[in-house]
């Protein structure tokens, strides 16, 4: 029997660190992929003018949240949203169906 290890799909955590579940909608049914505390904790404050959402990954500033990802995020104690741009969740993790990001972009976080 052939087993499969796996870590965070959102980052390099190698297998074996504690896992949860960040859900969000494929195209015909629920997708769930494993996410790491370092990455279910990763968000970024609201930014200040009113429609514009920001990637909790990168703080990458956006005027509609459908240029972003949303998954919902369970992990013991820690559950709720995490939205990533495109950029965040390198293959694509689920972002078929969202707008083009570079259209979207309203401000890019300060290095």
């Amino acid at each position: 029997m052939q087993q499969t290890l796996v870590g965070c799909a959102f980052c390099d955590a190698p297998p074996g660190i504690e896992t949860g579940e960040a859900h969000t909608w494929g195209q015909d049914e629920r997708v769930t992929h494993p996410i790491c505390v370092d990455c279910a904790i990763q968000t970024e404050p609201d930014p200040d003018e009113r429609d514009h959402v920001a990637c909790d990954g990168c703080g990458l500033v956006v005027d509609t949240l459908a240029a972003l990802t949303r998954f919902r995020v369970e992990l013991g104690h820690l559950e709720g949203p995490l939205q990533l741009c495109a950029r965040c969740s390198p293959g694509g993790l689920a972002t078929y169906w969202t707008r083009d990001l570079e259209v979207h972009l309203v401000a890019t976080p300060a290095e």
